[in-house]
């Protein structure tokens, strides 16, 4: 079967985009073939694409991490689902597409009210943030997180779940989005103006239950001091290590050792791991599902709202990278197939 998608020949700018036509065949046994409605823009598409993620997939390869579609086609030995079935993924590569083959353990059912645009716009970054604060950090009502970047589309998520929950979040966010950490009963820090480890300390007990960061480097180690006895920081990204374009190796090793591996040497009753979409698969198999599906379930109840910046055609997928890279847009940028 016939489909376009947007191939990354070399890794290196957007210009190494283009669109291709391939053929997915028919549906293997234990496959399904997804046409795919939306998926969605995530800045991990642009570091897969310039190279810096270490072990990941090398060009010629299909951005989209997060997808929503229909069931075309249904391979031998699946049972649990149907031609023209409304479904979603969670994926390595692969959404920026027309149509994609994959295994059927990694298709969760879309609910009724879970749209196709919505759900590829919550697909990751809520899962991600589902897993890391109720399955890695396991926050309870009450206790006390910090996020970094929270108006940003994970940052969003981690708010609207610990709202749900009843966890105390305080969310560092730039000055003109204090407003949007306020919408969801979040406790703004403003990065600009104010210095997140004072802010922490002012408070009764001066410590978070976990602390959520993607920024790296030293970051790592300024959240770390924050942590109470029983504490963990959970970094899942280094954005630190990727300025105007240009990789920071040694900026990212510093994180990875200073900031992760370090204090894990240190008895002091605090925990420090580096997560990704993936890192509980082997461990807990059945938590994709589980978590996927609850978070498709949120979305359809109406109880989680992802921030939607625009949609785009597979022919406009160059540009809005780039609009996401240079931070002109807030929210989650998808690309639909009509």
């Amino acid at each position: 079967m016939r489909y376009q998608h947007v191939n990354v020949t070399r890794s290196g700018g957007a210009e190494t985009m283009e669109i291709t036509t391939s053929d997915t065949g028919p549906a293997k046994p234990g496959e399904v073939i997804v046409r795919i409605q939306a998926a969605g823009i995530s800045y991990g598409d642009i570091l897969h694409r310039l190279g810096v993620i270490p072990g990941s997939v090398k060009p010629p390869f299909t951005p989209g991490y997060d997808l929503a579609g229909v069931v075309e086609e249904v391979g031998d030995g699946v049972r649990d689902l149907t031609v023209g079935q409304p479904v979603a993924a969670v994926i390595n590569t692969g959404g920026y597409a027309e149509r994609i083959a994959l295994p059927a353990a990694r298709v969760v059912p879309r609910p009724e009210g879970a749209g196709a645009i919505e759900s590829a716009a919550a697909g990751l970054n809520y899962f991600i943030a589902y897993q890391m604060l109720h399955r890695v950090a396991d926050a309870k009502p009450g206790q006390r997180v910090l996020v970094h970047g929270a108006s940003g589309g994970v940052g969003l998520a981690f708010l609207q779940l610990a709202q749900l929950a009843g966890i105390e979040c305080w969310g560092s966010a730039s000055t003109k989005n204090q407003h949007i950490v306020e919408k969801y009963d979040g406790h703004p820090i403003d990065y600009q103006r104010q210095d997140f480890v004072q802010v922490i300390h002012e408070l009764p007990g001066k410590k978070v239950h976990a602390a959520f960061d993607a920024i790296g480097s030293f970051h790592f180690h300024r959240s770390y001091s924050l942590l109470e006895k029983g504490g963990i920081l959970v970094a899942y990204g280094q954005s630190a290590a990727l300025v105007d374009g240009r990789t920071k190796p040694l900026v990212g090793a510093w994180g990875f050792l200073g900031g992760i591996a370090a204090p894990k040497l240190i008895p002091d009753g605090k925990r420090t791991t580096f997560y990704n979409a993936w890192a509980l698969e082997k461990s807990q198999p059945r938590a994709y599902r589980e978590d996927l599906g609850k978070v498709l379930a949120l979305l359809a109840e109406g109880k989680i709202e992802p921030m939607i910046a625009k949609t785009v055609s597979l022919s406009e997928v160059v540009a809005a990278q780039q609009d996401l890279e240079s931070g002109a847009v807030t929210g989650k940028i998808v690309v639909t197939n009509h």
